[in-house]
């Protein structure tokens, strides 16, 4: 009697995309697009949108026009007035609604799957953990990117095509750049932090609870750094303060609060970002390989 060998089966199926981990991406907006909380933040993140939308077509339609009798009205308001730190103020202004989504979405992304063991069907697939640990990330970091980068990008591109012209088409390419880099830096780490709380702990308000008090610590402690050493620049150490100074480095805004050069809140973001990830891949490995 022949003894068969007591294995799976070789993967005979057809690959739906050329990078397997676009298919982790489909699976996670295909069940956020389901959830009807998650498109009411979806909504409530196109509010500053739409405000940002009149204020740029108001502006540019009465400027257009010198003889209009509000032109010399709006050109001494700070608040109406079109400019690089418009932007930086839109992407500053929709952090907590998209740190409120990033969390909604991502806090339950690895560890509902290690509760409902579909860790075995992810990659009982050909899937590796890398593939699943970018698909989430992928996913996290597009929906930042979607609630501050592409709205900034549409905003800018309205404002040229409004006041065409060679000089403000050289000024908007420095503004989407800065507005792409400073939605990079405010995003790839958010996300990379709540798939690590997401990974480490067993339940999404547990992941989600225990990143809102980290956010809150760390911010204290440089606050309390600040006070107890009499340096500002300490004030640094704080995340939320990190990006902020980045930020207004990418726009050229002079810094308000603390003035720091750019690398030292650069150098916290991206050790930040590298820790998270080193804790999410070690996690997802070690679910890939069995023990």
């Amino acid at each position: 009697m022949p003894v068969y060998e007591h294995t799976y089966r070789n993967y005979e199926g057809v690959f739906r995309h050329r990078f397997r981990w676009w298919i982790v991406v489909e699976q996670e907006f295909r069940v956020l697009a389901r959830l009807r909380i998650f498109k009411f933040l979806v909504l409530l993140s196109s509010i500053q949108v739409l405000l940002r939308l009149v204020q740029i077509v108001a502006y540019d339609t009465i400027v257009q026009d010198p003889n209009h009798p509000m032109a010399a009205v709006l050109s001494r308001l700070e608040g109406i007035t079109v400019k690089s730190s418009t932007f930086f103020d839109f992407i500053n202004f929709q952090t907590p609604v998209m740190f409120i989504i990033l969390l909604y979405a991502g806090a339950g992304m690895i560890c509902n799957d290690f509760r409902n063991n579909l860790m075995e069907i992810y990659f009982s697939k050909p899937l590796r953990w890398h593939d699943y640990l970018l698909g989430k990330a992928a996913t996290l970091i597009l929906l930042g990117l979607s609630v501050t980068a592409l709205p900034a990008l549409l905003l800018i591109a309205e404002h040229v095509i409004l006041l065409p012209s060679w000089e403000l088409a050289r000024e908007a390419v420095d503004m989407a750049s800065a507005s792409l880099l400073f939605s990079l830096v405010l995003v790839v780490p958010t996300a990379l932090a709540v798939l690590a709380c997401s990974s480490l702990l067993p339940g999404q308000n547990y992941a989600a609870i225990t990143l809102f008090m980290l956010i809150i610590a760390n911010s204290s402690m440089a606050g309390l750094l600040s006070q107890s050493l009499r340096a500002r620049s300490y004030l640094g150490l704080s995340y939320p303060l990190a990006v902020m100074r980045l930020g207004q480095d990418f726009f050229g805004i002079r810094p308000a609060i603390f003035d720091m050069a750019w690398h030292w809140p650069f150098l916290l973001l991206a050790v930040t970002a590298l820790i998270c990830l080193l804790i999410v891949a070690r996690r997802v490995r070690r679910a890939e390989i069995p023990a």
